[in-house]
Parts: structure tokens; sequence; C-alpha cells
């Protein structure tokens, strides 16, 4: 048997007919002068399409997700401490750090793996700073926070949101979903940083037109997709006999997280060698002293127990539920 990967672009033949038509469109108008081959018409429809999807008043779309929120926290002029917390992927962290901001790492709450209140800043005699809020494998999840919020929503494309805070930050990388091969936008509702962001943009981030395209074409399925993920999600819950993350509101990424009752079981399914199974995310501050951190259980909790199935559409499911069962002889 061939081995399953974690992750798949959907690319059938609809839409890569589709996106090699509007890419060879593209090619002909920039030989001949008429279009851009970055920035171009398509981003800017991908633009409009995730801004009125999102509920968000402007979107502006740039070469990757880490880019985007680089240049998002930038051009709304974030200063002083950084908070957010140590589960989550590097960008993150980096993208706070690049603004010279110390990070001051929180814990998770063990249900919903996302920090539920930044209490910083209640104080008026402290220095508040600001916090990045991270929506976890697309669990939307809207934290109390006494100081400006943002929001790492990589895994969330397709989903409308409650708040977008200053900036929201999505992702078009190759293990979501919906895919561009590359990309990211920033959300945001205030139109003089969205001018800063524009311009920074075009400057340092400009969005290929193909990657433009790629991404529309993806959108256009984006119902059918997230359908097929929720679909999945309930099938592995009715028949592995763990704690599951919530994603029934849907999610872009590739990814459905579970709690396993030991890092014992975690170690046995590392060694399950035909199934391309994730264990996400090291916490940030057991690998850097660059970050604050106070005892984080939670968060360690979670990180020593949790796998995360593929959810690609087609994926194997009765394959992957076997293999997990025989190896945990459950």
């Amino acid at each position: 048997m061939d081995k399953i990967p974690f992750a798949r672009p959907f690319l059938p033949l609809s839409v890569r007919s589709e996106a090699v038509q509007k890419y060879q469109m593209m090619i002909d108008g920039v030989s001949e002068g008429s279009a851009r081959i970055s920035n171009g018409e398509n981003v800017e429809k991908l633009e409009e399409v995730v801004a009125k999807m999102s509920g968000a008043d402007y979107a502006v779309a740039c070469s990757s997700c880490s880019q985007a929120m680089v240049l998002g926290l930038g051009s709304c002029g974030v200063g002083g401490e950084g908070h957010t917390q140590s589960f989550t992927w590097d960008s993150t962290a980096i993208a706070m750090t690049m603004q010279g901001s110390h990070v001051t790492m929180h814990d998770i709450d063990l249900e919903k793996w996302c920090v539920p209140a930044y209490p910083v800043g209640a104080d008026p005699h402290r220095g508040g700073g600001y916090a990045v809020a991270v929506d976890t494998f697309g669990l939307q999840f809207n934290p109390v926070s006494y100081v400006p919020l943002f929001y790492d929503r990589a895994h969330s494309m397709g989903l409308r949101f409650r708040e977008i805070g200053l900036a929201s930050f999505l992702s078009f990388s190759p293990s979501k979903i919906v895919t561009g091969g590359e990309g990211g936008i920033i959300l945001c509702n205030k139109e003089p940083f969205v001018k800063a962001m524009r311009n920074g943009r075009d400057i340092m981030c400009r969005m290929p037109e193909a990657n433009a395209i790629l991404a529309l074409e993806g959108l256009k399925h984006i119902g059918d997709l997230l359908e097929w993920k929720r679909d999945t999600y309930n099938f592995y819950k009715q028949r592995l006999p763990f704690i599951f993350q919530d994603c029934t509101g849907g999610s872009n990424h590739q990814v459905i997280a579970m709690l396993l009752d030991s890092h014992g079981q975690q170690d046995k399914l590392r060694e399950i060698k035909d199934i391309e199974l994730k264990f996400y995310y090291e916490p940030l501050h057991k690998r850097s002293t660059t970050f604050t951190a106070a005892q984080l259980p939670c968060t360690m909790s979670v990180w020593e127990r949790v796998v995360c199935l593929p959810s690609w559409m087609g994926v194997d499911r009765q394959c992957i539920v076997d293999k997990i069962k025989e190896k945990l002889e459950l």
C-alpha cells in the first residue's frame, strides 16, 4: 500500500483546467502589456471574495501568511510587550519579535486549545502591549483582552468571523484545503491601517497572479470541502475513543486533532510508517529562551498527547482508523 500523506492539495480536473486557462489569459495579457503578473485583477478579486466571506471591510493579499502577520502588526503600529500562546506555529512569534517585541507565552484552555483571556493591560500602571490570539486548527475563539488584539487565523479560511480585531491573518499555504500554492490575507476594518498595509505589501510581499488564480478556483468549492471535513471529523470521532477538538464549524487546515490518553500512545502512533500523522506543536517556550513563560500545564498536556489526522478530500478514513486501532490494540 502507498503511504497515505497527511495533506494533499485539492486539484481536481475542473480546478486544474480553469486555473490553466486563466493563467494562460493572464500571461497573454502580461505579454501584451494589458495585465500584471502580480497584484493584478485576480489578486484584487481574491481580496474581494475573502473579505466578503469573512465579514471584513478590507482584505490585503500577500505572498505568504507569515509575511501578512509581519506586515499587519507593523502597519498597525504595535509596540511593547507581545502576548500569545506557546502552542502555535513559529510564524506567530516570529512576526511579533520582528516588531522588536519581547513575547510572553500564555497557557491554553484544555478544551479549546486557545488562550481564554489576556489579562495584561488591566492594570493602568503596567504597559499592556498587544496580543495575538490563535484559532488553533480553525476553532474560532474570541478571548477576553485588555490590550489591542490580533488573530492568527491561518487555519480558518472559509469562516465568517465574529471579531476581526485590529487585523486577522489567513493562509493559502500548501497544507490548507484551499491553497494558492502559497499566499496569505490580512483582514482589517481600519482604512488608515489598510493603506499602510497595501503600501508595504507592494514593496515587500506582492502576491503573484498565479497564486490568486489557484486560490480563487479552490474557493469555488469551499462549501463541499468544509462539508467533507465535518463528515470526516464525525467519522473519526464515532470510531476512535478519544477527545476530539471540535472543528464542525469548518477549518481550512487538512487536520483533525484528537487527544490521546497518554504520551505512550503518542509514541506508539509515531511508529506507523504507512500513514503520515502529525504531532503539533512543540511549544515555542521549550525551543527558545527568547520567550517568557510561566508554568504552562495545559499546553504541555495537549502537546504530549495530541495526534492530528488528515482530512483531505478522498482520504481513506477507514484505513487510518484501522491502523490506529491495531497499533493501540483498541
